[in-house]
């Protein structure tokens, strides 16, 4: 289940994961960010900045999240 939101006046865009509250946040360097549950498991990806690409390294469901974002966003991993 990815839901896929952008927001272009942000320039940012969030992939949901799952359905699940969020728990704490890591940072994967200054423009994207990981969000998880309490069970550690990953719950939505936020990245910034997005009209230069979307940065998919280390990041959970790297695969999947880019089969989705391709066509309408630069991946690159």
């Amino acid at each position: 289940m990815l839901r896929v939101d952008y927001d272009r006046e942000a320039d940012a865009l969030y992939v949901t994961l799952r359905e699940a509250p969020c728990a704490y946040t890591r940072a994967l360097g200054d423009f994207r960010n990981v969000d998880y549950a309490a069970d550690d498991g990953p719950v939505g990806i936020e990245w910034l900045r997005v009209s230069e690409g979307v940065d998919l390294t280390d990041v959970p469901q790297a695969r999947e999240i880019g089969d989705a974002l391709r066509g309408s966003f630069r991946v690159y991993a």
